[in-house]
């Protein structure tokens, strides 16, 4: 019996999903509950498993493609063991037809049709031995797509190098593909492209020379063999897709002013050893998401979203304080729910474990997701000023920046004091310039007088 698993909706408000990585091959058989594909959803990388076991008879997108919540994302044969010797179609991942038939000594026998096949032939005549190589690993048009044993860091190390893991030859312990091995087939590639472009680089120079070709052809085959063009995928591309709504959605205006933190300097130098004893590395920003909690409760058109098709603005009665991460892939921003029932401790420590966690893409959606309000700060070799985007359908975030030594007058007297850099950027089709100059007011406020934290408890 084929069962059909369909996208579930696994984050909030999911629409869809990019898939990252096939774990299986059409005609391999998956346990029940073993991982089968690895997708990108609007907030994070996440693996799914298949409910049953069985044959997997066929998939919904290859890699790279996009998978709506509610299309089938993959097909699986029930109660069908490995060497069965059923039927099994190919799906859509490999770009093959293939069928497993059973013999009449009980043993499978595999036959495909490859649609690769003329065109490795086609790279063949300028990459031989590099075609040889990738001909020899995977038996082009004789045996089914390998199924690879790899870490997920290797997997993703050879996403970012372009690099089909498929075709890596293994020297891992159990047939495991190490990253030495990626890298090792990345080289081999290049220096197989190498001499292929240095074989077309001996045809351009002998036709340069030709009297039909202008200089303005010679110099523009020259520009283009200078451009390296690389698909927006993954991570990178629900951040170009999340930016472009914004900023064609949401009307940005930015504010910004200068916060003279002494106070705050000194204050968290005081805190720093009692944060230590609790193994939680203090910095400033669980500051600033206090004081914007503490904001955000006298000011609640902060502490919204809109409704663009019903044009209503809904007020959050939680405030769930959303903050920036950079990692290697690009922004990720984990969530610090109900950030003002929280102390400064507990909001370094969460956030201390949020971004480690962030950096090594293990964070779960739900931690992705249900932000009111975002912080984004620019650490402290960032610059002065900047103007965020909002992360819509939220209607405002705030940046804070670098803190540095700077002139500035006190009771009169021109002194030295620690002064950083603070912006709000806002959706100007609900919020007016007053609202906005009065709520960085306050967080400023908060900021440089920390004491007020105490005075206030939580």
């Amino acid at each position: 019996m084929a069962y059909e698993f369909r996208l579930p909706d696994i984050g909030e408000g999911l629409h869809e999903a990019e898939i990252l990585t096939w774990f299986k091959a059409s005609g391999d058989y998956v346990k029940e509950n073993e991982n089968i594909v690895e997708v990108q959803t609007d907030k994070a990388v996440v693996e799914i498993s298949s409910p049953v076991g069985g044959v997997v008879q066929s998939f919904g997108a290859e890699v790279g493609e996009v998978v709506k919540v509610g299309e089938v994302l993959f097909t699986v044969l029930e109660d069908v063991k490995a060497g069965a010797g059923v039927l099994v179609s190919a799906g859509k991942t490999s770009g093959q037809h293939e069928s497993i038939q059973q013999g009449s000594n009980g043993i499978n026998t595999l036959q495909r049709e490859s649609t690769q096949f003329e065109h490795t032939k086609q790279v063949s005549t300028q990459t031989n031995s590099f075609t040889q190589h990738n001909l020899q690993q995977n038996s082009v048009g004789i045996l089914p797509k390998k199924r690879v044993i790899a870490a997920p860091s290797v997997r993703k190390l050879a996403r970012e190098l372009g690099i089909d893991i498929t075709e890596v030859v293994s020297t891992g312990k159990g047939g495991k593909v190490t990253e030495e091995d990626v890298r090792n087939f990345k080289t081999l590639a290049e220096k197989e492209a190498a001499a292929t472009v240095a074989t077309f680089e001996l045809q351009e120079a002998a036709a340069v020379s030709a009297p039909f070709k202008s200089p303005s052809e010679r110099e523009t085959a020259a520009r283009l063999e200078e451009e390296v063009r690389e698909p927006i995928r993954g991570l990178r591309k629900k951040i170009y897709q999340n930016m472009k709504i914004s900023k064609s959605t949401a009307i940005h205006c930015s504010g910004m002013d200068d916060v003279v933190v002494t106070k705050l300097v000194d204050f968290k130098k005081q805190l720093e050893p009692h944060a230590e004893r609790a193994r939680v590395k203090l910095t400033y920003l669980p500051f600033f998401v206090k004081a914007a909690a503490k904001a955000l409760s006298r000011h609640p058109i902060f502490n919204a979203t809109v409704d663009d098709e019903k044009l209503e603005i809904i007020y959050k009665k939680n405030i769930h304080i959303g903050v920036a991460v950079a990692t290697d892939d690009g922004l990720l921003v984990p969530v610090i729910k109900h950030a003002d029932q929280k102390t400064i401790l507990e909001i370094a420590a969460e956030l201390q474990d949020l971004s480690k966690r962030a950096r090594e893409r293990k964070l779960k959606p739900h931690e992705l997701s249900g932000s009111t309000f975002t912080i984004s700060s620019t650490g402290g070799n960032g610059g002065w000023f900047a103007t965020p985007i909002i992360n819509y359908p939220e209607v405002a975030i705030l940046g804070v920046h670098s803190i540095k030594k700077k002139p500035i007058v006190l009771d009169d007297q021109i002194v030295i004091g620690q002064v950083m850099g603070m912006s709000i950027t806002f959706d100007h089709r609900v919020i007016d310039g007053a609202p906005a100059n009065a709520f960085m007011e306050e967080i400023g406020t908060l900021i440089g007088n920390p004491e007020l934290f105490i005075l206030e408890g939580r």
